[in-house]
């Protein structure tokens, strides 16, 4: 067979990129008119589209309209242009049109010869046309920014429109789009589509049904354009892992004159070798979980499979007698019970709502909101038997239905833990009672990593919860990206073995169905959030927390035959406002004033308080004390005592702050 380059199609292209001038058309405006998108497609049969970003059911509006259509789907947030990097675009792209749900519609259309669907493989193009022709001769060409997607198209955002009715543009248009078509894209056969319509692996396991290995095949040789400079390229969510697993098995691409040759040959050894790679993930796998959440279908699957999102009253109603009954055993604890079941709840809550942090993260980043509202790392903590890991592992369990062995110690790294979210997805990782050196040796790095994710639009990779016994004090660059919680409550042995028996009853009883109903719930609560935050509107707070816990509520109100005291509306406040933050040293200087007055100094006069450490304390957890409390108090801290302003202190610690003759003559 006779090798070809593709670009032979077209050397007045190529020229005119390799001299670097640019193609300008020149247009005289005419007027602004006001339209619908129906409207704007209206009276036309065929249509040829170029578009980078695509609502699918949209989508399917638009081609409702034409008796035959092209569309050319690429992707505008990539990559470099190397082989990887495409068939890594080009299997994401697949997979996305096939999991819509008009995805049947497409695979008849294209049985049907009416419609024509192609993946572009350039890296350099980023236009966007939409062609139109009629049968009595009648052509428009509508270009501009607008992607064929309802948020464009129905004016939920700024787009420029602009609209040809002449021959001369109609022209000049369908030659770029046949020459993208022909040069720079790659088929996607009907026979692709049915398969991963059967199975939605099908695609990543069969390397020979990608559109560009099957050009290759056919042609026996395809040539890359280079790419943008690195600090141009921006990658995707998923691709980035897919052309990192893919990179390693490809042959040394071979160039000529910066133009990147594939042959056949090469591709031959590369499907031989993923095969093989493809059969060493399918136990890996498996042993990762992945609660993925599909916010275009509204889908919740679990390791590949989908959830029930309409689980039985009955389910739900047993979801939430076990969830209470572990709760309510807590009582059989010594200690702040009642707080401890508060904390738990509010513990519950923000793990529930953890999945949709990634995405709403990566909205509020591109709107201007801190990423901060919607943390990603959340630290149970407090004495041991308090039954803090059998909680996480309740919580896990309620998320998606089966038991989650945790993850140990030396997880917890930043390399580690970017390796997890970038392998797991939305269930969120559990590390059990972490150390305080590992933790004094890391949590600063793996906290405080704030933009990871959002260069790769991760949308869907799972939070961090950490349970120990012992946390110093959060410095406030820290206390504001984490949820804590702390737990006051201990029990005895014999008592805890006894009880052991009614939390194991609830953790071998509880399912997902709560959750699954939960999840059903929130993604109206989602869109709508996602909806205000896109209108810039200044006043709004995305207050997650409160939205969360108003869904928890309703379902145990409708569900449960009581709703418990410690079940309540919670807000961001509760979780990041100065007392949530400060309750752990609110608490100990509460003790010292009730167990050593005699360590306080009151002056009326100054309006001071002042706290002397007992003699043989150490600096450093005077220091984590000052640290915690509330600016407010406006404390000072010298090297045995911290200064606060009295009035102040009678209200946060709710506390008299007068001293009884008796106490001062024991000082």
């Amino acid at each position: 067979m006779d090798q070809m380059s593709l670009f032979d199609f077209a050397p007045e292209e190529m020229e005119a990129a390799e001299d670097g001038k640019l193609k300008i058309v020149k247009a005289e405006f005419k007027e602004v008119v006001t339209q619908d998108w129906s409207e704007l497609f209206d009276g036309f049969d065929e249509l040829y589209g170029i578009t980078f970003s695509s609502g699918i059911q949209f989508m399917e509006k638009v081609l409702d309209k034409f008796e035959y259509a092209e569309m050319i789907f690429g992707c505008e947030d990539i990559l470099s242009s190397d082989m990887a990097a495409i068939i890594s675009m080009q299997m994401k792209t697949v997979e996305l049109l096939v999991k819509s749900k008009i995805a049947k519609r497409l695979a008849e259309r294209i049985e049907e010869e009416s419609l024509d669907i192609r993946v572009s493989r350039d890296t350099m193009s980023h236009e966007k046309i939409f062609i139109l022709k009629a049968k009595d001769g009648c052509t428009r060409v509508i270009t501009g920014s607008a992607n064929l997607s309802a948020s464009a198209f129905l004016n939920r955002q700024r787009e420029d429109i602009v609209c040809f009715d002449d021959k001369e543009a109609f022209e000049y248009y369908m030659d770029r789009f046949e020459s993208f078509r022909d040069i720079c894209s790659d088929e996607v056969s009907k026979k692709v589509i049915a398969a991963v319509l059967a199975d939605e692996d099908y695609v990543r396991e069969n390397i020979d049904e990608v559109p560009i290995v099957r050009t290759v095949e056919k042609k026996q040789m395809v040539i890359l354009e280079p790419s943008a400079p690195v600090e141009e390229i921006e990658i995707v969510a998923d691709i980035q892992g897919l052309e990192a697993e893919i990179k390693p098995l490809l042959p040394k691409q071979k160039e000529d004159n910066g133009k990147v040759l594939i042959t056949g040959d090469q591709t031959r050894g590369f499907k031989r070798k993923y095969k093989e790679q493809v059969q060493k993930n399918v136990t890996k796998k498996k042993m990762l979980p992945k609660l993925h959440i599909d916010y275009e279908l509204k889908k919740l699957l679990f390791n590949g499979k989908e959830l029930n999102l309409n689980p039985s009253a009955d389910d739900i109603k047993k979801d939430i007698d076990a969830l209470t009954s572990y709760i309510n055993s807590l009582s059989d604890f010594y200690g702040e019970t009642e707080l401890a079941k508060q904390n738990y709840f509010k513990f519950l809550n923000w793990f529930f709502c953890s999945p949709y942090m990634p995405y709403l993260r990566y909205i509020g980043n591109k709107y201007n909101y801190p990423t901060t509202s919607f943390p990603v790392f959340g630290i149970l903590y407090g004495d041991s038997n308090g039954g803090k890991t059998t909680f996480t592992k309740l919580l896990s369990k309620m998320l998606c239905g089966q038991r989650i062995p945790v993850n140990s110690n030396s997880d917890f790294t930043a390399t580690n833990i970017s390796d997890l979210k970038c392998s797991c997805e939305g269930l969120p990782i559990i590390i059990d009672d972490l150390s305080k050196n590992q933790y004094d040796s890391h949590y600063e790095k793996v906290f405080k990593d704030d933009t990871w994710g959002l260069r790769e639009h991760f949308i869907n990779y799972p939070s961090i919860v950490i349970s120990t016994n012992k946390l110093a004090a959060l410095k406030p660059d820290i206390s504001k990206r984490v949820v804590t919680c702390r737990i006051d409550i201990q029990i005895e042995k014999e008592a805890g073995a006894y009880n052991a028996k009614k939390i194991n009853e609830s953790l071998r009883q509880i399912t997902n169905a709560f959750y699954c109903e939960y999840a059903r719930r929130m993604f109206v609560v989602i869109d709508e959030m996602v909806a205000t935050m896109t209108e810039d509107d200044e006043n709004y707070f995305p207050d997650i927390f409160q939205e969360s816990s108003k869904v928890i509520s309703e379902i145990i109100d409708e569900y449960g035959e009581q709703t418990p005291d410690y079940v309540s509306e919670l807000k961001y406040a509760d979780y990041f406002g100065d007392m949530a933050i400060g309750r752990g040293a609110i608490d100990k200087i509460k003790t010292a004033w009730n167990t050593e007055p005699q360590q306080f100094k009151i002056d009326e006069k100054k309006n001071q308080l002042t706290y002397s450490y007992p003699e043989g304390g150490r600096f450093y957890e005077l220091s984590y004390i000052h640290q915690e409390l509330p600016p407010s108090l406006e404390a000072k801290l010298s090297p045995r005592s911290i200064v606060m302003k009295l009035d102040v202190a009678r209200d946060v610690f709710a506390e008299s702050f007068k001293k009884s003759i008796f106490d001062k003559f024991r000082a």
